[in-house]
């Protein structure tokens, strides 16, 4: 004999989810825009502001790439690492796997006087209301490639503060630096 559970109707639950539709948060998307000076020596100033951003990029880009290529022996000395707690890993999954593979051939990840959480609750009925425990999960195998990429991200600095300093030199030749936020989804009809 077994309980029924008591279900909400399919139109009460369209209900809910489309009312959950309709509460999505608007999606904002900030842009800028330069508006350069009027006057020739305004546009003058603008233009030597581009080349020390110019500069400043360049030499930033160099010295990324320099930091990268002096990183091969760091990333043979993280990759040997990476590849041990690997083996380690591998052997923690083959005892955890072994072990999961018997508990299934017993069956007692299926069986309620064993694991069940509140037998009393059932009242004797014989059954596991849950879905079996899942398998033990297997560990990814380390790469040179992502450990590269992990190093240059931590070790190696690809800004280089440009921008700010442009944007400054940019208002400071006369010119205006405006920020627009504009709706791009989810919008209510006062904000498009």
């Amino acid at each position: 004999m077994r309980r029924s559970v008591n279900r909400l109707p399919s139109w009460v639950l369209s209900a809910i989810l489309l009312g959950l539709a309709g509460c999505a948060a608007p999606q904002m998307q900030r842009s800028v825009r330069f508006v350069p000076p009027a006057d020739a020596a305004g546009r003058a100033c603008v233009a030597g502001c581009e080349a020390v951003r110019a500069d400043c990029q360049s030499r930033c880009q160099s010295a990324y790439a320099l930091c990268a290529k002096t990183l091969d022996s760091d990333v043979e000395a993280h990759y040997a690492d990476a590849l041990r707690q690997y083996q380690a890993d591998l052997r923690r999954y083959a005892a955890e796997l072994q072990r999961y593979r018997l508990d299934m051939h017993l069956g007692w990840l299926h069986a309620w006087p064993i694991r069940h959480p509140a037998p009393h609750l059932y009242h004797g009925f014989d059954f596991w209301p849950y879905p079996p425990l899942p398998p033990p999960r297997e560990p990814v195998a380390p790469t040179r490639e992502a450990i590269r990429d992990k190093l240059e991200k931590t070790l190696c600095q690809a800004d280089c503060g440009c921008l700010p300093a442009y944007d400054a030199c940019f208002v400071g030749c006369g010119g205006e630096r405006l920020t627009e936020t504009r709706c791009v989804k989810n919008c209510s009809p006062a904000r498009q």
